[in-house]
């Protein structure tokens, strides 16, 4: 799959959670958290401190399959998987930003 197919499939499927999120009530409902979330899981880390914004572009192409896993299984769980993989996104930012006031 091309980046442009592979960041398409991305973005319908945010869509498409960001349209479930409203109905369920789900505490992520933006467009740019999930995306949050599916980078950073797919990177295990802030996913700007592993490449250069913006990750649709820069990513390697295993990355931005992993973060439409990450997307997929948020639907498939209906949200099940959404807190866990928010709290580890946090954690992670949370890291990055200690990191960079200690550095």
């Amino acid at each position: 799959m091309t980046r442009e197919a592979l960041r398409a499939v991305i973005d319908e499927r945010v869509a498409r959670l960001v349209a479930r999120a409203a109905v369920k009530g789900w505490p992520i409902r933006a467009d740019h958290c999930f995306l949050r979330i599916a980078y950073d899981n797919a990177v295990g880390a802030k996913w700007d401190t592993v490449v250069k914004p913006p990750a649709w572009r820069n990513l390697p192409l295993d990355r931005m399959a992993a973060a439409l896993a990450v997307l997929i299984e948020i639907e498939r769980s209906d949200g099940v998987a959404l807190d866990a993989d928010n709290a580890a996104s946090l954690t992670w930012r949370r890291q990055a930003a200690s990191d960079k006031m200690s550095g």
